[in-house]
C-alpha cells in the first residue's frame, strides 16, 4: 500500500468495493488511519447503509456530519433518510415562498412524501453528500466505503443517470423560457389575454 501511494501521487479518491463481508470497512478505516498518521488529512465516507465505522472507531459518527476522530482524520455516515427529510422540507419551503403560502395543499403534500419512496432515491442524497464533500476540498484523501457490489454498481451509475436528468431539466427550462418570450412578444401586441402569459 505505500508503494502504491509513493509511486502514485496524484491520486486522491480511494474507493473499497465488493460482496459483503469482506472486511471494505475495515480496510477503509485502516487506510485512512494510516495516511493520516503520515501526516495526510484524509476523511473516509461509508456509503453502505449498514456502515459500522461507529463500531470500528467507537464513536458516533452516523449522522452526524464530518466527526473529527484524531488529528488530520475524519470520518462520515451519511443519514440519507434525513438527507431526504431535508430536501422535502426545501421543496415544501420554496413552495410557500414561491406561492406565498402557510401550508402545503394535501395534494401537493402527499405527492412530496411518496418522493421518499422513488427507486434511487437513497442513493441520489448519499451521492449529493459524496460530491458535496469532495468539492468541498478541504482533504488530501478521501477513503470511501462502498456499499455490497451490486449496489455499488448501481450507485456509480448515478452519476450518468443524474446527468441525463439534468440535462433533460436544463432543456425542457430552456423551451419554457422560449415559449415565454414568444408569449410575451404576443401579448404586446394583443395576441393573448394578459392571463394566458403566465406558464
Amino acid at each position: 500500500m505505500a508503494d502504491y501511494f509513493a509511486s502514485n501521487p496524484e491520486i486522491k479518491y480511494i474507493l473499497f468495493g465488493g460482496k459483503g463481508g469482506l472486511g471494505k470497512t475495515t480496510l477503509s478505516a485502516a487506510t485512512a488511519y494510516w495516511l493520516a498518521r503520515k501526516g495526510k488529512r484524509v476523511c473516509v465516507f461509508s456509503t453502505d447503509p449498514q456502515a459500522s465505522l461507529s463500531d470500528i472507531f467507537e464513536r458516533k459518527i452516523f449522522g452526524q456530519g464530518e466527526v473529527e476522530l484524531a488529528g488530520n482524520l475524519y470520518a462520515v455516515e451519511i443519514d440519507a433518510d434525513r438527507r431526504i427529510a431535508e430536501y422535502q422540507d426545501e421543496i415544501r419551503n420554496k413552495i410557500k415562498d414561491m406561492y406565498k403560502m402557510d401550508t402545503i395543499p394535501e395534494e401537493v403534500e402527499d405527492y412530496i412524501n411518496s418522493s421518499a419512496a422513488e427507486p434511487a432515491m437513497a442513493e441520489s442524497a448519499t451521492f449529493d453528500a459524496m460530491v458535496e464533500l469532495m468539492t468541498a476540498g478541504k482533504f488530501d484523501y478521501y477513503v470511501f466505503d462502498m456499499m455490497p457490489h451490486g449496489h455499488a454498481i448501481r450507485f456509480l451509475g448515478m452519476a450518468d443517470i443524474l446527468d441525463q436528468w439534468v440535462e433533460k431539466i436544463v432543456s425542457v427550462r430552456k423551451k419554457a423560457g422560449e415559449y415565454g418570450d414568444a408569449a410575451t412578444v404576443m401579448g404586446s401586441k394583443g395576441g393573448l389575454a394578459q392571463e394566458d402569459l403566465v406558464l
